[in-house]
């Protein structure tokens, strides 16, 4: 019995447990659809849920990992994103991040008035994934909303997640894209405008530029970004990290360090992270889920899946149907809106293309900015009503 214990409480064995069973699951097809590298996040769901863990660091070191990865191969397009789509991704992630506050509104007034309020305010943050919003939030509250407030928060990113990773393996088999295609259209549009720097060399890997890579990430994410009386959020880790490898990767050397690395590499160093952390998350998010709703009611997950949902095809009708952009493109730019690295990793494995980390780069750091100003926007417009 003692052996037993030790092998489920042995963090190793239960992320590997995930990773396996996960991708087992994934693999899985029902008339040609198929869930993928959103497996693990599944597996790690049930085995969150019947007491399983991992340790906290492996979230991050995952997470980071990952991040790294995926920026590093998408720096060589940053530019042309940049020239091609200019200030759209600002707005895009304008308008979805306002779609969740406008709903959220509208959840806490009129649909689910007879819930506590600060626990349905609370999906805002937690459908659309943000950590700083969470916190801006809390800030702006009373000393009494703010536990059912977190509570609300952790319910409704447990569906946001789960909406954006199905939503990112789905959407492209049930659209029948001919991802090919989309890459071409990728190339057309983006790739002719990429600045090619031929005088800058590639290694196979170098430790130190990957190494460098994480450590300016971090510094950069944890750098407070003044905002008046909105306080001074921080990029975090995700942020800093993708913000560090699409600007060292584009600008190629940081005195003898060579910061472009071989993409096969560092595509096969993305895969298995990306796996490991939605493993992670999966786990994380597990733990718990199902005692608290039942605790707290399924109108929270109505709330976080609307708001989720509403975001998501805000952010498809832009892209595809007013911008006309790529699956490529389009992809890296909703999840980026919707604030979620969940998102962007099955964005990458259900188009084989690292360079939705662009797009997704592009339209993340404002998409964190405009849901710290939502969060207190939705504080102060709705009155919080506790017990």
């Amino acid at each position: 019995m003692a052996v037993i214990e030790s092998i489920a409480s042995n963090g190793i064995f239960v992320l590997s447990l995930a990773v396996v069973a996960g991708m087992a699951f994934g693999r899985l097809r029902y008339r040609g659809i198929a869930f993928g590298v959103a497996g693990p996040l599944f597996a790690g769901l049930i085995l969150g849920h019947v007491g399983l863990s991992v340790p906290e660091p492996y979230f991050g070191l995952t997470l980071a990992l990952f991040v790294a990865s995926v920026g590093l191969i998408a720096a060589e397009d940053i530019s042309g994103v940049i020239k091609t789509y200019g200030p759209f991704f600002i707005v895009l992630a304008a308008v979805m991040t306002a779609v969740g506050l406008a709903l959220t509104y509208v959840s806490a007034t009129v649909l689910f008035a007879d819930a506590e309020t600060a626990l349905i305010m609370g999906s805002f943050t937690g459908a659309l994934t943000s950590s700083p919003g969470l916190a801006s939030a809390i800030e702006a509250l009373p000393a009494a909303a703010r536990e059912p407030y977190q509570i609300g928060h952790s319910i409704g990113y447990v569906v946001g997640v789960v909406l954006i990773v199905v939503f990112n393996q789905l959407y492209p088999q049930l659209a029948g894209l001919d991802m090919d295609a989309e890459k071409r259209t990728y190339e057309a549009d983006v790739g002719g405008n990429a600045d090619e720097r031929a005088d800058v060399s590639r290694v196979t890997f170098s430790l130190v530029g990957f190494g460098l890579v994480l450590a300016i990430g971090v510094v950069i994410g944890s750098i407070p970004i003044p905002m008046g009386p909105l306080g001074a959020p921080t990029l975090g880790t995700t942020g800093g990290v993708i913000i560090a490898a699409l600007a060292l990767g584009y600008r190629g050397t940081i005195g003898p360090i060579t910061m472009r690395m071989d993409r096969d590499v560092l595509s096969e160093l993305r895969t298995l992270t990306l796996g490991l952390f939605l493993a992670v998350v999966g786990v994380d998010a597990g733990a718990g889920f199902v005692t608290t709703v039942s605790d707290y009611g399924v109108q929270i997950v109505a709330a976080a899946a609307v708001n989720s949902l509403a975001a998501i095809v805000v952010g498809l009708v832009i892209t595809r149907g007013l911008w006309n952009q790529d699956w490529i493109t389009a992809a890296g730019g909703i999840c980026g809106g919707h604030t979620d690295t969940k998102g962007l990793a099955a964005a990458i494995d259900a188009t084989d293309a690292d360079e939705v980390g662009a797009a997704y780069g592009n339209a993340y750091p404002f998409a964190l900015l405009f849901m710290v100003f939502y969060a207190k926007v939705l504080a102060l417009i709705v009155p919080v009503a506790v017990g």
